[in-house]
C-alpha cells in the first residue's frame, strides 16, 4: 500500500471526527441562546432560580446563554410566551398557567421551580393572636377571587372556621395590603417572605401562619414553554431543566451565596432583609426535584374548578411534559 492510500482514509476520519465534534453537545463549546421570561419585574427572592443559574454559572455549564426578560405579571408574560417573543418562561403563576392551558393555550409545564407558596398569613395583635380569633375581622386582598383572597379562606377552613366569617377588603398589591395592615385599616392579610421579613419593625403585627405548612398542595410558580418549541428543542429543554434543578439545590444549600446574588439582582432590598426572608421561606419552596405530584396538581385543579376559574382542567400527563425533569433526575438523583 502506497503512502497516498494511507493518508486518504486518515483525512476522511479526521473530517468525520470534526463533524461529530461540531454537532455534539455543550461540552464542545456550542452555546444555545435562550430568551427566558420572568413574571416579576423587578425580580423577587421567592422565584430567583434562573438568576442564580446565570450568576453561579450553571446555565453556562450546560451550554446555555440565557437572557432574562422581565414582565409585570402573568397576563403580559403569557401573551409574550404565546406570541413567541420569548422561548420559555421561568416563573409564571401556577394557577394562571393551568387556567391558560385549559382555555386552549398551547403551553406545557416543563419544570416546577417553586412547588409550594412563599406566603405568610399575618395579623395585627389587637385583632387576635390565633386563627380562630380572626372570625369576624377584616382581611385585605388584592381582589375578590385572587389568590390572596382564597388562601385565607383555605386556612380558615382547615382550622374548622367558616371562611364567610371573614370580611374581605380589596386593597391591591402586596405593598398596598401591607400599608393597609400597618395603618390599622385592616386586621390581617397575606404577604410574601420579603414583607414578612420586615415585621420586626412592626411589633403590632404578628406572623400567624406559614401558608405552605397549612396548604402545601398549592404550587407557586411553573416554568412553561410553547408545545412547538419543546418539540423542536428537546435537548435544550433537558439542559434547561437540569440547570434549574441544580440552581434550586444550590439555593437550598447556600444561603450566603443566594443572598449575595439576590442583593445584586434586587438592589432595592437590603441584604439583611433578604437574609431574613430566606430564613422565613418554607424549605420546600426551592424545587430541588423540579416536579409536582399528581395529587397536588389535582387538588389545585379541583380548587380552580370550584371557584369558577375553569371548567375543563388539563390532565396531568397532557399538561406536564416530565421527560426533561425525569431525565435530569435519573442522572442527578432525587432529594
Amino acid at each position: 500500500m502506497n503512502r497516498k492510500s494511507l493518508i486518504q482514509p486518515l483525512v476522511a476520519l479526521l473530517c468525520l471526527s470534526t463533524v461529530i465534534l461540531i454537532t455534539a453537545g455543550p461540552a464542545t463549546g456550542q452555546t444555545v441562546k435562550i430568551k427566558m421570561g420572568a413574571g416579576s419585574s423587578p425580580p423577587i427572592l421567592d422565584s430567583i432560580t434562573p438568576y442564580v443559574a446565570i450568576e453561579a454559572g450553571i446555565f453556562k455549564k450546560y451550554g446555555l446563554d440565557v437572557e432574562m426578560v422581565e414582565f409585570r405579571g402573568d397576563v403580559v408574560l403569557t401573551t409574550a410566551l404565546v406570541a413567541g417573543d420569548i422561548n420559555v418562561c421561568s416563573n409564571l403563576g401556577a394557577t394562571s398557567a393551568i387556567v391558560s392551558a385549559s382555555k386552549g393555550a398551547k403551553l406545557r409545564l416543563w419544570f416546577v421551580p417553586q412547588p409550594v407558596t412563599p406566603y405568610h398569613f399575618v395579623a395585627r395583635k389587637e385583632a387576635g393572636t390565633t386563627i380562630q380569633a380572626l372570625a369576624g375581622k377584616t382581611v385585605a386582598v388584592s381582589g375578590i377571587g385572587a389568590i390572596s383572597y382564597h388562601i385565607p379562606r383555605m386556612i380558615m377552613e382547615r382550622n374548622g372556621i367558616d371562611p364567610e366569617k371573614l370580611k374581605y377588603v380589596v386593597a391591591g398589591s402586596t405593598a398596598d395590603r401591607f400599608k393597609a395592615l400597618v395603618s390599622g385599616k385592616v386586621d390581617a392579610t397575606v404577604l410574601s417572605t420579603i414583607e414578612a421579613a420586615k415585621l420586626a419593625g412592626y411589633p403590632d403585627i404578628i406572623d400567624l401562619v406559614v401558608v405552605a405548612k397549612v396548604v402545601p398542595e398549592i404550587p407557586f410558580t411553573f416554568s412553561m414553554a410553547r408545545e412547538d418549541f419543546i418539540q423542536k428543542e428537546p435537548e435544550t429543554m433537558y439542559r434547561l431543566a437540569k440547570a434549574m434543578i441544580e440552581a434550586n439545590r444550590w439555593i437550598a444549600a447556600n444561603k450566603a451565596g443566594t443572598v449575595q446574588i439576590a442583593a445584586k439582582v434586587i438592589p432595592d432590598e437590603k441584604p439583611e432583609i433578604l437574609s431574613k426572608a430566606y430564613d422565613l421561606a418554607d424549605p420546600h419552596l426551592w424545587g430541588v426535584n423540579g416536579d409536582i405530584s399528581e395529587a397536588s396538581y389535582r387538588f389545585t385543579n379541583d380548587f380552580l374548578v370550584k371557584v369558577g376559574y375553569m371548567t375543563d382542567p388539563p390532565p396531568y400527563d397532557k399538561f406536564f411534559d416530565r421527560r426533561f425533569v425525569d431525565r435530569a433526575l435519573k442522572e442527578l438523583g432525587r432529594k
